[in-house]
């Protein structure tokens, strides 16, 4: 995996030098974007040559099971980047939000969404002046703190947890990416036209139970509301975009611990998620009556069995029969922003 050195002569190096920390370490998914891992490795090397010290960072791939994989060395950097889409970068925030000395978290976003490369800014900066500048914004180190959320106490994640229609797109997205005829569809189309096409396929799901809903209002009282069956879905977002650019509330602000929860109760309010993306507009001043709110704490309660995705990645831990789901705001994280 490592660069020069084979992993496990990598650890050995960690724990006999474990007080000498280095400036970065440059994880890359080999399976995002579309150079290859060893091309984007390259890449960085060569925009870093002249700029960063070789001896003072290391470069590598992210493995499946990337919590396994760092969460004895993360804290021998000060800045971790991620080479990779809003599911690894998930991973990685949940193994740094275990840690007592935090590394900064910077991204070089190359997934099909990059929802939150996007909400920070990194994505445009990415796409208008290309890796060079880039990685030197990433080594000016400024941080923004970012909320981190708790999913039942278990799963940490950043960007957004959504039950129903969504998930069952993004189900889909994740089971298709694997078979060798998909990567023949995207030599036709981009990952992104594809995740279209399943919005399509996917657009007459509903959820096909009631859910009852619990949440800390503004005031710090309890309110409850049960939402019928046959809705779209529910999205309870952390970031500013969601779903590859669309801006989900007016409100959001990633580091007040608070979150967004939206109830897409019909198709037209789904339609107007791509009405929202089309105008540029928060989704909450295009759709008259959308139930949305904020919230540090959110309870559902649920019977049955239905889609559900965090971050862009199959969530599935729920066992049948009666369903229940805490999700709070538990941390944060120091994200590099422009």
């Amino acid at each position: 995996m490592w660069e020069h050195y084979d992993k496990n002569a990598f650890l050995f190096l960690l724990r006999r030098y474990k007080n000498c920390m280095k400036k970065a370490l440059f994880l890359i998914n080999p399976v995002s974007g579309k150079l290859s891992g060893q091309s984007l490795k390259d890449c960085i090397v060569t925009e870093l040559n002249g700029v960063l010290d070789r001896g003072s960072y290391d470069i590598g791939y992210s493995e499946k099971d990337i919590e396994k994989q760092c969460k004895n060395i993360l804290s021998n950097y000060e800045i971790v980047v991620v080479a990779g889409g809003d599911g690894t970068i998930s991973q990685i925030v949940k193994v740094i939000t275990c840690l007592e000395k935090k590394p900064k978290l910077g991204i070089i976003p190359i997934g099909t969404g990059n929802d939150l490369a996007n909400s920070i800014g990194i994505l445009h900066l990415y796409k208008s002046q290309g890796l060079g500048a880039l990685l030197k914004m990433i080594l000016r180190c400024k941080v923004m703190r970012m909320d981190v959320l708790s999913l039942g106490n278990k799963f940490i994640f950043t960007n957004y947890f959504g039950i129903g229609n969504d998930a069952k797109i993004s189900n889909d997205f994740d089971r298709l990416r694997h078979m060798p005829v998909f990567r023949n569809i995207c030599r036709c189309i981009s990952n992104k036209g594809f995740y279209g096409l399943l919005a399509l396929k996917n657009i007459f799901y509903r959820i096909p139970f009631e859910i009852e809903i619990r949440y800390e209002n503004e005031n710090a009282t309890t309110e409850v509301a049960t939402i019928g069956k046959g809705l779209c879905g529910i999205l309870i977002t952390n970031t500013k975009v969601y779903a590859g650019g669309v801006e989900i509330s007016s409100k959001c602000r990633m580091n007040d611990g608070k979150f967004e929860v939206t109830v897409i109760r019909s198709m037209w309010e789904w339609i107007h998620l791509f009405f929202a993306l089309l105008l540029k507009k928060p989704l909450d001043t295009v759709t008259r009556n959308l139930m949305q709110f904020q919230t540090d704490r959110l309870e559902l309660d649920f019977t049955g069995d239905t889609y559900c995705q965090v971050d862009g990645e199959k969530y599935d831990s729920f066992s049948q029969g009666e369903k229940k789901l805490l999700i709070t705001v538990v941390s944060y994280c120091e994200m590099i922003v422009p």
